[in-house]
């Protein structure tokens, strides 16, 4: 029996039923708890249609977030601090959510694509309703996935939407949310296709915590390997498996780290790279590195072959891609001792930052649960939203000095928003005219901020200029007493005493 079924009047009594608190413990379900770790049978995970499959993300997405929380306030007790960061924990789940709404694109893709070819041109049909079925689709769907994660490392344009889920210097459960916006659009023809420690025998068969972290590291021999989802059984057929060393742990992240946590460079800018940078790279003497006309060709190569790929580097065809023949060749070790990119914050600005991504989070929350409602001009709205509100949090966390601009344009952008809304047939409810306060307030706090650093800045130069003003007066006086001749050499001047003595 479904876990909600004795919360529910409970629930009615305290939340409204669209209320974020009633949502949200609705899904903290026994049911979606064994979801969450894949302890599901295929009598209760098989339906006749497409339209009855329910998003497990969003069933699971409770849990999700409460594992995470427990996971850090375990870390802070224990005193592994080191192992997370506000800001990159931050960056992570917000790449989580910007991820889940560009779903409709790529997930759509490849679903429309699946039922076309499946109406069309199947060549068998297997009973739906069938255990053999589950089973065989498991492990046909997870040797997909393999060639599918193998793809987005080797292929260089999909790195390019890959990228992003191994930009953080850190192995936790919110490294698991750092997911690419796009990638499921590149991946559409592999869906069409069809944590903790060491789990002993398992791992022969299973893709275990320990491979997985082989898989995160940026060391030299942990470089494209481990791609397996499930199983790791495709690893070991196909020569990517790598077993974690423990006298070279995974140090996590890429092999050149980003040191940003602006989301929407950390989402693209390496599909850019390789698009229009690459193929005009040069070598240490000034020379291209791909060039003449006849090597154009190779540019296309830069996009496409593996992202660690150059004219001399060994390749290998596999499936429908180039691999390189040695994953580590150019990869350097990572430096010693390892310092994580995290510039220090001060309090009220995470204070502030942590009031605005828990009013994220709900919003995004009710997002998820009206989406199919949404009509396209408030969806884009509430895109926009996020993906302003992502890039504000990371300006400051990178310390830009437009940062508190940025978040003014933010604030006003959403009072505009909800001051048209409060002319529909709503009005201006209690919740609106909640979020408007605190954006209203906001926008106190950072224009005040700006204004107050503006007359620091003000009072600074006036020191300096006048600190310049007296420095150049003093040298105005010295010059003007070596040309009268007050000056004299001090050698002399002692030599004269000693006579006159």
């Amino acid at each position: 029996m479904n876990g909600t079924v004795e919360l529910i009047p409970f629930l009615n009594r305290i939340f409204s039923n669209t209320s974020l608190g009633h949502r949200l413990l609705e899904r903290l379900t026994i049911d979606n708890l064994r979801h969450a770790f894949y302890l599901i049978s295929p009598y209760e995970t098989a339906v006749p249609t497409v339209g009855q499959v329910p998003n497990y993300n969003i069933e699971v997405s409770t849990w999700w977030f409460a594992f995470l929380f427990l996971e850090f306030l375990i870390l802070f007790i224990s005193g592994h601090e080191d192992r997370f960061a506000m800001n990159d924990t931050i960056t992570s789940v917000c790449a989580g959510m910007l991820s889940q709404c560009f779903k409709f694109g790529g997930r759509t893709i490849a679903i429309f694509l699946y039922v076309y070819i499946w109406n069309n041109f199947r060549l068998m049909e297997l009973p739906w309703d069938s255990p053999w079925t589950w089973i065989l689709c498991l492990f046909a769907q997870d040797f997909m996935y393999y060639l599918g994660h193998r793809a987005v490392h080797e292929l260089g344009f999909f790195w390019g939407l890959h990228t992003i889920h191994h930009s953080s210097e850190y192995y936790n459960f919110s490294t698991a949310l750092r997911q690419a916006a796009i990638q499921d659009a590149g991946l559409a023809i592999y869906d069409v296709l069809q944590l903790i420690g060491d789990m002993g025998p398992l791992g022969y068969v299973f893709n275990t915590p320990s491979h997985h972290r082989v898989h995160h590291g940026r060391n030299p021999y942990c470089i494209d390997k481990n791609f397996g989802g499930v199983f790791i059984i495709w690893d070991r057929m196909f020569g990517t498996f790598e077993a974690e060393r423990k006298d070279d742990p995974p140090i996590y992240g890429l092999v050149h780290n980003e040191k940003t946590f602006n989301q929407l460079w950390l989402q693209f800018h390496v599909i850019w790279e390789l698009l229009f940078f690459k193929g005009q790279m040069k070598d240490q003497k000034g020379e291209p590195i791909f060039p003449g006309i006849a090597n154009k060709a190779r540019t296309i190569k830069a996009a496409l072959y593996p992202p660690g790929w150059f004219p001399g580097v060994a390749v290998e065809p596999f499936f429908h891609w180039m691999t390189m023949k040695n994953p580590s060749e150019g990869v350097p070790d990572p430096e010693t001792p390892v310092v994580k990119y995290n510039p220090s914050l001060s309090w009220p600005w995470r204070a502030y930052i942590s009031v605005h991504f828990v009013l994220l989070l709900c919003i995004f929350f009710h997002f998820e649960y009206d989406r199919p409602t949404l009509s396209w001009a408030d969806f884009s709205a509430k895109i926009a939203f996020f993906v302003l509100t992502m890039q504000s949090f990371g300006s400051f966390f990178d310390r830009r000095w437009f940062a508190p601009y940025l978040e003014i344009s933010r604030c006003l952008g959403v009072l505009v928003y909800y001051l048209v809304l409060m002319f529909d047939h709503i009005g201006p409810g209690a919740h609106r005219l909640s979020i408007c306060s605190l954006h209203v307030i906001s926008a106190i706090i950072c224009i005040t901020y700006c204004i107050v650093k503006k007359i620091q800045k003000m009072k600074k130069q006036k020191v300096a200029d006048k600190q310049n003003n007296n420095t150049e007066k003093r040298k105005e006086i010295a010059v003007s007493m070596v040309s009268d001749g007050k000056i004299l050499d001090p050698s002399n001047e002692i030599r004269t005493n000693q006579k006159q003595g």
